[in-house]
C-alpha cells in the first residue's frame, strides 16, 4: 500500500512545492504579468496590421505554408530549390492556414490566419526570456530581461511579418532554459528534452544547426566534472538523441530531394560566397554593384536595371554559370572556395576590415525591416542593450559563479557572431538570439554583483553576536 501511494505522495509534495513558490514571489508575477500584457499590447497592432512589403523569405514561407496546407507537399511549382527553407515556420503557417483559410487578393502571396500566431509567439518570448533569467540568476535577472525584451521595437516590428524571427526567439530561449536545467539536475529526463527543443528550434532556424552540438559538448564537460566520465557521456548521448529524434526525419528527408547530405536545408554555398567575397563588403547589395557588368551580360534582358534593381537569384545564377560543368551548388561551392582562397588568405586585412563591418551590422544596428527609417532613441536602447549584455556576461565568466550555465548563452552568441563574419550579415540574424542575449546579460551582471553587495552589506562581527545575545 504504501508503494502504490507513492506516486501520489511525490505529486502532492511537488504541487506543495510549486505553490509555496508561487507564495513566496507574488509581487514578481505580478509585475511579469504587466509586462506580458503590455508586450502583448503592442504586438497585437503589428499582427493587426502586418508589413504591406513582403520579402523574398515572406514570400517562400507563404508559398510553401499554403501548398503545404492544400497539397500536402513541400515545393511550389516557381520555386527551383524548396528546401533552401527549413520547415518550422511553413508548417506552423501551414496548420493555421488550413485551420482558417483566407484568399488574398491580387499576386501577393500571403497568409492571413498566420499573424496571430506570430502575436502568440512574440508575446511568449517575454515570458521565456523571464524564466531563462530567472534560471541563470534569479528573478531580479528574469524582470529585468523580461521588460526589456517586451518594449523591444524590433521584436515588436517582427509580430507583422511573416518571417521565423519569433518563433525562432521563443524556441531558443525555451531550449537553452532546459539546457540550463539539465546542467543543474543532470537527470535523463531533462537531458532529453534538451535536446528535443534544440532540434525544434534548428527546424525553425537552420542558422543555428552547430548550436545543439556545442551545447552537448558543454553538458558532458560539465556532467564529467562533476559525476564522472560514465553519465558524463550517457547524459551527452541522451541528449544527442533528443536532437536526433526531431531532426532526423526531416534530414533524411531534405538529403533525399537534394541527393546528398543535408542537416536542415540547402543553399549554404550561395551565402557563404556572398559573405566571403571581399569587394562586396560580404553583402548582397556589394555583390550587385560589383558583378553588375557580368550579370547584364549574361542576360541581356537586365541590360537597363541598375545594379540594385538585378533581382539577387539572377546575380547568383550568373556566379554559378561561370562553371557550366558543375551543377549549380557545387558552382557556387567552388566559387565561395575560390573566394576563401583569393580574399580570406590572399588579403587578409582587406578580409579583417569586412568582419569588422559584419560584426558592427549584426550587434551595433538594429533590424529596421524594408522601407523603414532608423531611429535614434531606437539605435541607443539597442545598443544599451548590447552593451550591458555583453559586459554582463563577461563579468560573470570572470568572476561569478554558475560560469557553465552563463556559458549556454555565450556559446550561441559566439557561435552566431563567428557565423555572420563568414556568411552573410544581417541585423535581423540577431533578432533571435536577442532574448537570450539580453538574458544571459543582466543574468551575468546579477551573478558578478552578488557577491560585492553581500560584502556591502554584511553585518560587522561584534554586531551580529550582541544582536544574537539579545
Amino acid at each position: 500500500m504504501t508503494d502504490a501511494r507513492a506516486p501520489f505522495a511525490a505529486g502532492r509534495a511537488t504541487l506543495n512545492g510549486v505553490r509555496a513558490w508561487i507564495a513566496g514571489h507574488v509581487v514578481v508575477l505580478a509585475l511579469l504579468a504587466v509586462i506580458v500584457a503590455a508586450g502583448g499590447a503592442l504586438r497585437a497592432e503589428r499582427a493587426a496590421n502586418p508589413s504591406a512589403y513582403q520579402s523574398v523569405d515572406e514570400r517562400a514561407y507563404a508559398r510553401l505554408a499554403r501548398n503545404l496546407a492544400r497539397f500536402g507537399t513541400y515545393s511550389a511549382p516557381e520555386m527551383a530549390d524548396p528546401v533552401r527553407w527549413p520547415p518550422g515556420a511553413p508548417v506552423v503557417f501551414a496548420i493555421a492556414h488550413k485551420i482558417r483559410p483566407v484568399i488574398t487578393e491580387g499576386e501577393r502571396w500571403d497568409v492571413p490566419s498566420a499573424y496571430p500566431v506570430q502575436w502568440v509567439f512574440s508575446t511568449a518570448v517575454i515570458p521565456a526570456t523571464f524564466v531563462l533569467g530567472f534560471l541563470l540568476a534569479g528573478p531580479a535577472a528574469g524582470v529585468l530581461a523580461a521588460a526589456a525584451i517586451a518594449f523591444y521595437p524590433p521584436l515588436i516590428d517582427a509580430t507583422g511579418d511573416l518571417l521565423t524571427e519569433p518563433m525562432g526567439a521563443l524556441m531558443l530561449a525555451l531550449a537553452l532554459s532546459a539546457v540550463v536545467l539539465a546542467l543543474r539536475r543532470r537527470t535523463w529526463a531533462w537531458a532529453a528534452g534538451a535536446g528535443f527543443l534544440l532540434g525544434l528550434t534548428v527546424l525553425v532556424r537552420a542558422d543555428l544547426v552547430g548550436v545543439p552540438l556545442l551545447l552537448v559538448a558543454l553538458l558532458t564537460i560539465t556532467v564529467w566534472r562533476a559525476d564522472g566520465r560514465r553519465r558524463a557521456l550517457a547524459l551527452g548521448a541522451v541528449m544527442l538523441a533528443g536532437i536526433l529524434v526531431t531532426t532526423g526525419p526531416w534530414s533524411a528527408y531534405v538529403s533525399s530531394v537534394a541527393g546528398k547530405p543535408v542537416p536542415v536545408s540547402s543553399g549554404g554555398a550561395s551565402n557563404l560566397f556572398v559573405g566571403t567575397y571581399v569587394p562586396g563588403g560580404g553583402t548582397m547589395f556589394g555583390l550587385k554593384r560589383e558583378l553588375a557588368d557580368e550579370v547584364r551580360r549574361h542576360i541581356p534582358a537586365l541590360r537597363d536595371e541598375p545594379f540594385w534593381r538585378l533581382p539577387q537569384q539572377r546575380v547568383i545564377d550568373t556566379v554559378a554559370a561561370r562553371r557550366p560543368e558543375l551543377d549549380r551548388e557545387a558552382a557556387l561551392r567552388a566559387a565561395a572556395f575560390a573566394n576563401l582562397r583569393a580574399h580570406v588568405l590572399g588579403d587578409p586585412v582587406g578580409f579583417t576590415g569586412m568582419a569588422a563591418g559584419k560584426l558592427w551590422r549584426l550587434w551595433g544596428n538594429y533590424t529596421v525591416g524594408t522601407y523603414r527609417n532608423h531611429r535614434a532613441w531606437i539605435s541607443a536602447f539597442h545598443l544599451l542593450l548590447v552593451g550591458l549584455a555583453l559586459g554582463g556576461r563577461a563579468a560573470a565568466l570572470v568572476r561569478g559563479p554558475r560560469r557553465a550555465k552563463v556559458a549556454v548563452v555565450t556559446i550561441v552568441v559566439a557561435y552566431v557572431t563567428a557565423l555572420n563574419i563568414i556568411l552573410v550579415s544581417e541585423a535581423r540574424h540577431s533578432l533571435p538570439v536577442m532574448p537570450a542575449l539580453v538574458a544571459g546579460g543582466f543574468a551575468g551582471l546579477a551573478l558578478a554583483l552578488r557577491p560585492l553587495a553581500r560584502r556591502t552589506w554584511r553585518v560587522p562581527g561584534p554586531l551580529r553576536r550582541r544582536a544574537a545575545t539579545q
